[in-house]
This record gives structure tokens, C-alpha cells and sequence, in this order.
């Protein structure tokens, strides 16, 4: 794979230093307390590995940790009794998993490995307990919340009212904007999900994501390889998300 056009995500430090890879994470201080210099022991705070395709949760397991992913990429996927299938979002690296058992404390949905990933277990009750200690971490965690909240709400727009076409120009530009937001390049990357995936995320038929990928291409919007895939005109497609 050609990386100076597609680019690897950062490598993680070292598992030998913990702790300067906590010091440079962006949840440090949900598992720090206020007074404390280092954050929670580590077999609190424990990696996990799940390869490609593996489950790191399934609905109807018990709350006992959120998850920040570290490395890699998920499908979150809820199904109905009678087996219908949603997913509701792909996440990447530097998102906060698990938000959806704090409600009942049993998860709601399923969340599956796109590719080998590498996530930090972060103990529930640990996180409320920093949440009650210090009121700017409670402000971190809601807004966490409100964050996968108001992506729930876009999606049900997306689905409820855009165009096949706008749809998937509001996907792109959602998936280059939260790109960016991890560091990573906003305009060139690789798609971890298949056609299908995005097919029922947007609640599409997999030759209507073809279909469409093919005609941003024909209308110099985009350039696309397979999963590879480039931006050439992000204004565009957001101009086109907008309806």
C-alpha cells in the first residue's frame, strides 16, 4: 500500500511506558483523580486486543467497562428480535466506547472490530467516582455523551430525509472530519468498512453505494480505489450533504 498517499495511523507507544502514554491521552483525566499524579492501577485500566471481526462487547453484557479505542476501527451494530440490523456508527481511533449500557447497565448493541484494533479498559464505577471528585472530568464525560447522542440524531436525519447522494456526501464529510479530529489526514484514507456496511448504515442497497461512489467520481469530487480513497473537493460534498 502506497502510505505518503494513504497514511498509517501513529503507531502506540510502547506497552513497556504506561505511563507516558497515559500522560498523552486524551481521556487521561477520566481516569486520574484530582489529586493523584498517576492514573488508575493498570490492571484497572487494561489493554485489550480484538482482531478483525472479533466482538469487543455484545448487547446483553453487563456494564463493567467503557472502552477508549486506541488503535484501529469498529462498526457499532444494533439488532432487532427478529434479527433486522442497524449500524449506527463507525469509530476510530480516540473514541469512547460502551455509552450505550449506562442506561440499564447492559449493553444495547454490538461493537465488532474492522480491522485489529487495541482499546484501554476504563472501569465504570472508577469514572464516576473522578466524575463526582471533580466537575470538570463530569463535564468531559457529558459531553462525551452528548456527542454520540447528536450523532444518533444526525444519523436519523440522514436516513429520514437525505437523497442516496447526499447521503453518502454526508458520510464522507462526517468520515474526513472525524479523520481530522484524531489527527489523521482529512482528505486521503483508507475505508475500513465494506460497501455492505455503509450500504446499511445509510440505508442503502450495496449497487446504490456503487452507483454513487462511481458518479462523485465521474464528477471530479472524489477519487476512489477499492477501499482506498481521496477527497478532491470536500466543499462540494459538503455543499451536497446540505441538499
Amino acid at each position: 500500500m502506497d502510505t505518503t498517499l494513504f497514511p498509517l495511523p501513529t503507531p502506540l507507544p510502547s506497552r513497556q511506558s504506561p505511563a507516558g502514554d497515559c500522560m498523552s491521552c486524551v481521556m487521561a483525566r477520566l481516569c486520574r483523580a484530582p489529586s493523584e499524579e498517576a492514573c488508575l492501577a493498570p490492571a484497572a485500566r487494561s489493554r485489550r486486543s480484538v482482531r478483525r471481526g472479533e466482538a469487543l462487547y455484545r448487547a446483553g453484557d453487563a456494564l463493567h467497562n467503557l472502552y477508549l479505542l486506541r488503535a484501529g476501527s469498529m462498526k457499532i451494530r444494533v439488532t432487532n428480535t427478529s434479527g433486522l440490523e442497524q449500524i449506527t456508527a463507525f469509530p476510530v481511533a480516540g473514541s469512547l466506547l460502551g455509552l450505550d449500557a449506562i442506561e440499564t447497565g447492559i449493553h444495547t448493541c454490538d461493537a465488532i472490530a474492522l480491522e485489529d484494533s487495541v482499546t484501554c479498559a476504563l472501569p465504570y464505577r472508577e469514572l464516576e467516582a473522578n466524575c463526582e471528585r471533580d466537575a470538570d472530568v463530569g463535564r468531559q464525560f457529558h459531553r462525551l455523551i452528548a456527542h454520540d447522542m447528536n450523532q444518533c440524531q444526525r444519523l436519523l436525519l440522514t436516513l429520514g430525509r437525505m437523497t442516496t447522494d447526499e447521503r453518502l456526501a454526508s458520510f464522507l464529510v462526517d468520515t474526513s472530519e472525524q479523520m481530522a479530529a484524531h489527527g489523521y489526514s482529512p482528505r486521503k484514507f483508507v475505508l475500513k468498512m465494506t460497501r455492505e456496511d455503509i450500504a446499511n448504515h445509510l440505508g442503502m442497497k450495496i449497487e446504490t453505494v456503487c452507483r454513487v461512489f462511481s458518479r462523485l467520481q465521474s464528477a471530479s469530487l472524489l477519487h476512489v480505489s477499492k477501499r482506498h480513497l481521496e477527497i478532491l473537493d470536500v466543499e462540494a460534498l459538503r455543499r451536497m450533504s446540505c441538499g
